[in-house]
């Protein structure tokens, strides 16, 4: 690796972001929004999942990880739960065991029920109880997604501190990954709130406007960044001390 190594991130990033911004100017908001999203199944959702897929070989392959053999392991196996999980979550498993498992407490709890009002409520608006299996899934869901990854996060919180003003150049992807994160919620919101501000109403139906359109683009595009990025981080790392993880 160079002395320049560490803006391949970022370089990857803008270029993203900028091939994004072009579609959503090149193609109709409709059409946009076919392609990029349709729960799970559009083209360009499902051209993603290979990207976290390939995240669970890769780790193992590739150990960026460095330390004792038991150690490498656990963080491998982290990041390989974590992939598995976000592959899951584009697939919207979760939410098809859910329905399998407990059709009749999805069916009359307004909203998906993997979020925390799930977890706190005893019944849902319709008065059905919801059972401690519902709410066990939900937190298997939980944990073994945010759970997982938030804890190998701050294990390496340090490092990565550190390493971005060293100028590492996994610490830098990494950092685009946390961008990428980021930018993937606030899009998911940002058509309301701009709605709001503006005072636009909500379009009727399944009427796609040209805010939510953009905003869809840079969301899904936003999670093809996370694989990119964590894939990028991987190979950087592995680059730089996978003489040592053999040692």
């Amino acid at each position: 690796m160079n002395s320049k190594s560490y803006l391949t991130g970022p370089v990857i990033f803008m270029a993203g972001l900028l091939a994004l911004i072009v579609t959503w100017l090149v193609m109709e908001p409709v059409a946009l929004n076919h392609a990029f999203n349709q729960d799970g199944y559009s083209p360009f959702e499902l051209a993603t999942i290979p990207f976290y897929a390939a995240l669970i070989p890769l780790v193992w392959w590739k150990c960026p990880f460095t330390g004792s053999r038991t150690r490498r392991t656990i963080l491998c196996a982290a990041v390989s739960c974590v992939a598995f999980m976000a592959v899951v979550k584009q697939l919207d498993w979760h939410l098809w065991a859910m329905k399998a498992l407990y059709p009749d407490v999805v069916t009359s709890f307004k909203g998906t029920p993997f979020k925390m009002r799930f977890l706190t409520r005893a019944a849902t608006s319709s008065g059905l109880p919801i059972p401690l299996g519902a709410k066990a899934l939900a937190i298997a869901y939980f944990s073994l997604f945010f759970g997982v990854f938030g804890v190998t996060l701050a294990y390496f919180a340090k490092d990565l501190i550190v390493g971005f003003f060293k100028k590492v150049p996994p610490a830098w992807s990494m950092c685009c990954f946390g961008a990428a994160g980021v930018m993937v919620q606030l899009c998911d919101r940002m058509p309301a709130w701009v709605r709001h501000l503006r005072g636009i109403p909500k379009p009727k139906g399944d009427e796609i406007d040209s805010i939510s359109s953009l905003f869809t683009a840079l969301e899904e595009g936003g999670e093809l960044l996370i694989a990119l990025f964590a894939i990028l981080a991987i190979l950087q790392a592995h680059a730089l001390y996978g003489k040592q993880a053999k040692a």
